[in-house]
């Protein structure tokens, strides 16, 4: 295959593959059929899509194509022990001639084993931040060229452009789904909380709603957090200004170190719960803040735009969903308190 045809083909398939990502919102589905187009095009051996869970300091497979069972299932891939993972998650390119003999491999023996040769390593970015790394292996030792890197790095950035599209799209299916189930406030906030926490990948979270006279952040919901510290005292707005802000300007603040947080109310509370990043975005109905959700991560953690604009998206569904099991608890008591004065005029004519 001469230049010009090879660069065509690469093009082609690289059309093909933005109208499958285009056609579709399986993750999975997505995910294999890019990393097999990869392989088959560029003749390697193998590859893999790792997504970064930084509450967990971990790389975790998404999907994988050409390799064994058991090569799989060797473990997880801890960004404290590959040296190589933690380059690429700076946003660099990163090739391995020798994969079973490098230093930087967390499982060489692994790699021999599974008969992998050559790596080739390049980071999943995402509005200027990584979200994960993707590998191609070859079965022999390769010299990558650098047209190689670009179109491997090309299908990288297509793909991290879907992950988030369909995450985002799932997550507020499931949001919406859920809390349209129930009229419950309770169980609102609960749903709301946990799917958020979930999504999010932190260790917590809370939301507060602001009293009558809006002094005090009463507790409404809250998960992955000890009684201990949900027991450390009562948020008071004029205390915190974390609280302050986002309740006065509407808008999220995060702290990516509460330990150099000294304005912080409760932190060494927070501290000994093991929390060191905090966001907090503001619940807000028809121009009127009603409270707040917090989230707590256990990582040092700057929360990244699209995490924030995430958290405010499902802060405004919450907020919307709070009001209506709000209103749908007053009409309730109306109807009963109706129900009482006709039973009431009812007997009353009955005795008359």
């Amino acid at each position: 295959m001469n230049q010009d045809t090879g660069l065509q083909r690469r093009v082609h398939v690289l059309y093909e593959i933005t109208l499958a990502l285009n056609a579709s919102l399986d993750e999975h589905k997505i995910l294999q059929a890019m990393l097999e187009r990869i392989v088959n095009e560029l003749g390697y051996k193998a590859a893999t899509l790792r997504l970064l869970d930084e509450e967990q300091d971990q790389l975790k497979l998404k999907a994988s194509y050409g390799l064994s069972e058991t090569y799989l299932k060797k473990g997880g891939v801890a960004i404290a022990k590959s040296g190589i993972d933690r380059t690429v998650l700076t946003g660099e390119w990163l090739t391995i001639q020798d994969a079973a003999h490098d230093p930087g491999f967390q499982y060489p023996a692994a790699a021999a084993a599974e008969g992998l040769a050559s790596l080739l390593a390049v980071p999943l970015t995402h509005r200027d931040q990584t979200i994960g790394v993707l590998h191609v292996y070859t079965p022999e030792p390769h010299e990558f060229r650098e047209s190689e890197k670009a179109f491997v790095a090309a299908i990288a950035n297509l793909g991290a452009q879907a992950i988030v599209r369909t995450r985002m799209f799932e997550s507020f299916y499931r949001f919406a789904k859920q809390i349209n189930t129930s009229l419950n406030l309770k169980d609102v906030l609960a749903t709301l909380l946990v799917q958020s926490v979930k999504e999010l990948n932190v260790k917590a979270g809370a939301i507060r709603l602001l009293g009558p006279k809006r002094e005090t952040l009463h507790l409404a919901a809250a998960y992955g957090l000890s009684d201990a510290y949900l027991k450390k005292g009562p948020i008071i707005v004029a205390q915190s200004p974390i609280d302050v802000h986002v309740l006065k300007e509407s808008k999220p603040v995060t702290i990516a170190n509460i330990s150099q947080e000294a304005t912080l109310q409760y932190r060494d509370e927070a501290m000994k719960e093991g929390v060191r990043s905090i966001m907090v975005v503001p619940l807000e109905v028809r121009g009127t803040v009603i409270g707040v959700m917090r989230f707590y991560s256990t990582q040092l953690r700057r929360f990244s735009d699209e995490a924030i604009r995430f958290a405010m998206a499902v802060a405004d569904l919450g907020a919307v969903s709070i009001e209506n099991a709000k209103l749908h608890e007053l009409l309730k008591q109306r109807v009963e308190s109706m129900k009482e004065d006709v039973d009431g005029w009812y007997r009353y004519l009955a005795l008359s």
